[in-house]
C-alpha cells in the first residue's frame, strides 16, 4: 500500500532536482486501489495527491498538466479557458483546473502551468505540436516527460511531435481558431495549427518500437513500487529516439498501414476540404 511518505519516494525516483521542466500525464485509477493515505474522505485521494506533487515542485521546477479539450471543442462555439476539459486528462488536471492553475491559450492542446511562470508567459504559441509549440519548448528545455500510472502508449502527447517533425503522410495540416471565455466573458480569441489525422479512418498505432528505446535510454527512470507505475525520461533522449524511427521508416509505428495507405490515395484531399473538423 503507498501512504503519503511512500508516494513523495516515488515522485523522487522519477524527478530528480536537476529536472526543472516536469511534464505529467496520469491516470490514478490504475492504482488509486493501493493508496492509503491518512485521510477520513477517500475522494479526496487526487487532491491530496496534487498536494504531494505540488510540494515537490516547489517555486524553482515548472509543472505542465495536459488539458486537452478536443472532445467538447468540436461541440461549443466558444473555449472556455476555466472550465473546457476532456475526462480523458485524469483526475489531477480536472482538479488543477479548479485551483485556478495558469493555462496556456490553446483550444484544443492546452496546458495546466504550476510553479515558474516567468517563461511560459511569454511563450507565443502557435501550433499543437510543430514550430512554435508547447512541445518544441519542451525539447529546447529538455524537459522531463512522466507517466503517473500510465503505460507509454497511453500517455505521451510528445511522440505526436515526430510526425510532424518528419512529415508523415497520415497527417495533414489544419489551423482551428476559437473565442475565449473567461468567468462566462469573451476576454480574446486563440488560434492553433494541428497536424492532424484521419476522421474517418482512425491510426492504429504500435508503440512498441518507442517503448524498447525508452526503457533503454540514459535518463529513463523508474519508479520501484511495486503498486504502481511510474516512468519518465528527457525530451533530448526522446528527440534521439524518435530521429532514429522515423529517419529509417516511420511506418514500423503505424499497424493497419495499408487501410492508411489507401486513405491517403482515395480520401485524404477530400477530407482535408472538410470544414466540419
Amino acid at each position: 500500500m503507498i501512504n503519503e511518505i511512500k508516494f513523495e519516494k516515488i515522485l523522487s525516483e522519477v524527478i530528480t532536482k536537476e529536472d526543472k521542466i516536469i511534464v505529467l500525464y496520469s491516470g490514478i485509477w490504475s492504482f488509486i486501489k493501493k493508496i492509503n493515505f491518512n485521510i477520513n474522505n477517500p475522494k479526496k485521494i487526487p487532491e491530496v495527491i496534487l498536494d504531494i506533487i505540488e510540494k515537490k515542485i516547489g517555486k524553482d521546477k515548472t509543472l505542465f498538466l495536459p488539458s486537452f479539450s478536443g472532445e467538447s471543442f468540436s461541440k461549443k462555439k466558444y473555449f472556455s479557458i476555466d472550465t473546457d476539459i476532456d475526462k480523458r486528462n485524469g483526475f489531477i488536471p480536472i482538479i488543477a483546473l479548479k485551483r485556478r492553475y495558469f493555462r496556456t491559450k490553446q483550444p484544443i492542446h492546452s496546458y495546466l502551468v504550476f510553479g515558474n511562470l516567468k517563461e511560459v508567459r511569454k511563450l507565443k504559441l502557435e501550433s499543437s505540436w510543430g514550430k512554435k509549440s508547447l512541445l518544441e519548448f519542451f525539447s529546447k528545455k529538455n524537459a522531463r516527460i512522466c507517466n503517473l500510472g500510465l503505460p507509454w502508449n497511453k500517455g505521451c502527447a510528445y511522440l505526436h511531435r515526430f510526425e510532424e517533425i518528419y512529415n508523415v503522410p497520415w497527417r495533414y495540416h489544419k489551423i482551428f481558431s476559437k473565442k475565449i471565455i473567461k468567468n462566462k466573458k469573451i476576454i480574446g480569441t486563440c488560434r492553433e495549427k494541428k497536424f492532424c489525422s484521419s476522421l474517418s479512418t482512425p491510426l492504429n498505432y504500435d508503440y512498441k518500437p518507442f517503448i524498447k528505446y525508452i526503457k533503454k535510454s540514459k535518463s529513463f527512470r523508474k519508479a520501484t513500487s511495486k503498486d504502481l507505475i511510474m516512468e519518465s525520461i528527457k525530451t533530448s533522449c526522446l528527440d534521439k529516439i524518435g530521429k532514429k524511427i522515423f529517419t529509417k521508416n516511420p511506418w514500423v509505428i503505424v499497424k493497419n498501414k495499408k487501410t492508411i495507405i489507401n486513405w491517403i490515395k482515395n480520401k485524404k484531399i477530400s477530407e482535408i476540404k472538410r470544414e466540419d473538423y
